[in-house]
C-alpha cells in the first residue's frame, strides 16, 4: 500500500512522512513487543517499580522507528533506488536497535518478572550468548554486507516480497544482539571479553569499508536487480550504485565510532566495578590476616597459624628457592 503520489515521480520531502509499503511481518514484531512492554509498564506500576518515563518516551520512538523503517519511505522507495535501499538496510541493522534499546526493556522486564522471566530467559540461552559474544557479534555486520550485496541475499529480499520481510527481522535481531550487551546496564560480560571486544571493533573499522568500497569503485553492475525496470526520472544505475557505495562506505564507518566508544565505556567501568570487587576481597584476607590455604601450604604453615601482613613473593616455594633471603 502506498498512500502518496505515485512513486513514478521523482520524491520529494513530504514524501518521507506520506509514501508507505506495509511489511506485515516486521509491523507485527513491532506491535508484539510494544503490547509486552506496555503490559510490563502496567505491573511495574501496579507493583510500585519506579520507572522514568522518558524511557517510555523513547521506547515509543524505537518501536516507530521500526515501523517507518521497515514500511515507511525507505520501503516504499528502496525498489526504486539502490542509495535508499542501502540505507535502510543500515538503518534497521545499525540504528534502529540501539535507540529500541536505549529505553532498556530488558531491564523493566528483568524487574517485572524476574531472571526467570521469558525474555531474559531467551537471552541467557546458549546460542543467543554465542551469537551476542564480542568475538562474533560485530563479525556479523560486515559479513551481513557482503551477503546482501554480493552474495544474493539483497537481490532475493528485493524479488520476493516475503523474502525483503524476514531480512528485515534478521538485521534488527543481529542489531540488538550487537547492541544490547552496550547498553544493558545489567549485562555480565567480563573486562577480558569486553577487552577483546576493542580490538575486535578496532579490526571490524576496516572490514566494513571493503563492501562500500568494492561498490564505489567497480563499474559493472553488482545488483542486477537494480539495472532494469528503473523509472524515467532515476539516475543512471552506476551513479545509484556508487552513492550506495559512498552511503555504505561512510555511514558504516561513521556509525561503527559510538559502538566503538560504547565498548571502550562500558569495558572501562566493568573493569572498575571488578577492582572493587577484588580489592573488597584483599582488604578483607587482610583484616583477617588469614592468606590462602595455598599459600600457607608453599610456606609450612598450619591452617590455623597466624601470619604477618607481608609480600606474597616472601612465601612463594619458587621465589625463595631462586633468591634466598638469609
Amino acid at each position: 500500500m502506498i498512500t502518496s503520489a505515485s512513486v513514478n515521480l521523482p520524491p520529494t520531502v513530504a514524501d518521507l512522512v506520506t509514501e508507505w509499503r506495509f511489511d506485515p511481518v516486521t509491523a507485527a514484531a513491532a506491535g508484539l513487543a510494544l503490547y509486552a512492554y506496555v503490559r510490563a509498564r502496567r505491573t511495574a506500576f501496579r507493583d510500585g517499580v519506579l520507572w522514568p518515563w522518558r524511557r517510555d518516551l523513547i521506547f515509543v520512538v524505537g518501536i516507530a522507528a521500526v515501523v517507518w523503517t521497515s514500511s515507511g519511505f525507505t520501503q516504499a522507495r528502496g525498489a526504486q533506488l539502490m542509495w535508499v535501499w542501502t540505507t535502510q538496510q543500515l538503518l534497521l541493522l545499525l540504528v534502529v536497535p540501539v535507540i529500541v534499546l536505549m529505553a532498556h526493556p530488558v531491564t523493566l522486564f528483568r524487574l517485572v518478572g524476574g531472571p526467570h522471566a521469558l525474555v531474559p530467559r531467551l537471552l541467557k540461552s546458549r546460542p543467543i550468548r554465542i551469537i551476542g559474544h564480542p568475538l562474533i557479534g560485530p563479525i556479523l555486520v560486515p559479513i551481513l554486507c557482503l551477503l546482501l550485496f554480493f552474495g544474493g541475499l539483497g537481490s532475493l529480499a528485493l524479488s520476493t516480497a516475503p523474502a525483503g520481510w524476514l531480512v528485515h527481522l534478521l538485521l534488527l535481531f543481529v542489531g540488538l544482539l550487537i547492541a544490547l550487551p552496550l547498553l544493558d546496564p545489567d549485562d555480565d560480560r567480563s573486562s577480558l571479553a569486553l577487552g577483546m571486544a576493542v580490538a575486535i571493533g578496532f579490526a571490524e573499522l576496516l572490514l566494513d569499508a571493503f563492501p562500500g568500497i568494492v561498490l564505489r569503485l567497480q563499474d559493472h553492475l553488482m545488483m542486477p536487480y537494480f539495472g532494469s525496470g528503473r523509472p524515467m526520472w532515476a539516475p543512471g544505475w552506476l551513479s545509484d550504485q556508487h552513492l550506495a557505495g559512498s552511503i555504505l562506505w561512510t555511514v558504516a564507518e561513521v556509525l561503527d565510532l559510538p559502538f566503538l566508544i560504547l565498548v571502550m565505556v562500558r569495558w572501562l567501568r566493568v573493569d572498575a566495578k571488578e577492582a572493587v570487587k577484588i580489592d573488597a576481597v584483599l582488604d578483607a584476607r587482610r583484616e583477617a590476616n588469614v592468606p590462602d590455604t595455598d599459600q600457607r601450604s608453599a610456606s609450612g604453615l598450619a591452617a590455623d597459624e597466624p601470619t604477618a601482613d607481608r609480600p606474597w613473593w616472601l612465601d612463594d616455594p619458587e621465589l625463595r628457592r631462586r633468591y634466598p633471603t638469609e
